[in-house]
């Protein structure tokens, strides 16, 4: 997620608690929630979860983190 400023795109401040549309579950989940689901997909290695290698949840978690 970013917002154009002055011709120059600038990232949201995520927190813990922030909703946002999830391209692949199809429903508006926070950014928690996201992390959590993420983690139990990729370290229990299940594959056949939507979160096991999510591009749009990879973008999220790193706009998270860079706050």
């Amino acid at each position: 997620m970013t917002v154009a400023s002055n011709s120059q795109r600038q990232p949201i401040k995520l927190k813990i608690r922030d909703p946002f549309f999830c391209k692949f579950l199809h429903r508006t989940v926070h950014v928690q929630e996201c992390l959590d689901d993420y983690m139990n997909a990729n370290a229990l290695n299940i594959k056949n979860s939507p979160c096991f290698k999510c591009a749009h949840g990879l973008k999220m978690r790193t706009e998270f983190s860079a706050t």
